[in-house]
């Protein structure tokens, strides 16, 4: 079957979907990976990531990988595809999507963690030198700073840029990391929530097979002292609403919503 669609995972959403599972061996990230007609992408720093969040999952993308179900890009190969198609200019072009990528979490990032590639001079450094310098400030920037979402972005724009496709995000619940990912052109975002619904589309996912999976959400999100999910009301006026979890979980599959390209559910109109 052709690859149409284009798919970044991140971290936050392989960690969530690992840890919900059905009846079978099957954990929900495993059905999403499955579904006909998608090419998924990460970037190499969500297996860092992921051993601070859920160390089975790394396990489980670290094979996927190896089956060639998930391609997974390093920096180096990322400037190695821009080598190919910006030449001498491939540096430049990094720390361009690299300040882009800065910029949708906050306009002061770049500036303040990656001013050395600012300065870097490319016409008498050497990729390498290049690389190491990234690495240097990658180091500098440590954990819980965003580093993977940003690293995701940067691979986002590679893929726009090689594919010339919407690229679908499958991202964080979390408002600013999703529209930080849509301010990118021709991008689509999932959560996890909404993959229910992408899922249904996909591969006419029936209630009765989605049941087990939308128990072990619930009780996830319980674990987790999370109750609802907000959701956006069926009105002119873009207002949310929070409905509780497995209410709405088992409405998408009376087809109550709609998918939106931030990735909020919101319900048809009445």
């Amino acid at each position: 079957m052709k690859i149409e669609k284009y798919a970044l995972l991140d971290t936050d959403f392989i960690s969530k979907t690992h840890f919900i599972h059905g009846d079978t061996e099957k954990c929900l990230v495993d059905l999403v990976v499955e579904m006909p007609g998608y090419c998924f992408f990460c970037h190499s720093q969500i297996i860092k990531e992921l051993s601070r969040h859920n160390q089975q999952a790394i396990g489980w993308l670290q094979h996927k990988i190896s089956e060639q179900k998930i391609q997974c890009y390093t920096d180096e190969e990322i400037l190695n595809e821009l080598v190919k198609i910006r030449g001498d200019f491939a540096c430049s072009t990094y720390t361009l999507m690299l300040k882009d990528a800065c910029d949708a979490f906050s306009k002061s990032y770049f500036k303040e963690h990656y001013q050395t590639l600012e300065n870097f001079d490319v016409v008498t450094s050497t990729k390498q030198d290049y690389l190491e310098t990234l690495q240097k400030a990658d180091d500098e920037i440590g954990k819980h700073n965003s580093l993977g979402e940003i690293k995701s972005y940067v691979l986002l724009q590679l893929l726009s840029l090689l594919k010339g496709e919407q690229v679908y995000v499958f991202c964080s619940d979390d408002k600013a990391a999703r529209n930080g990912a849509i301010s990118f052109n021709n991008v689509r975002c999932i959560s996890a929530l909404s993959a229910f619904l992408r899922l249904k589309k996909e591969i006419s996912w029936t209630f009765d097979a989605a049941e087990p999976y939308i128990n072990s959400y619930v009780q996830f999100c319980g674990e987790h002292n999370q109750q609802t999910f907000r959701v956006m009301e069926a009105s002119v006026v873009a207002r949310m609403q929070r409905v509780p979890c497995k209410q709405a979980l088992e409405e998408i599959f009376q087809d109550r919503f709609v998918e939106l390209q931030n990735g909020f559910l919101k319900y048809r109109d009445a």
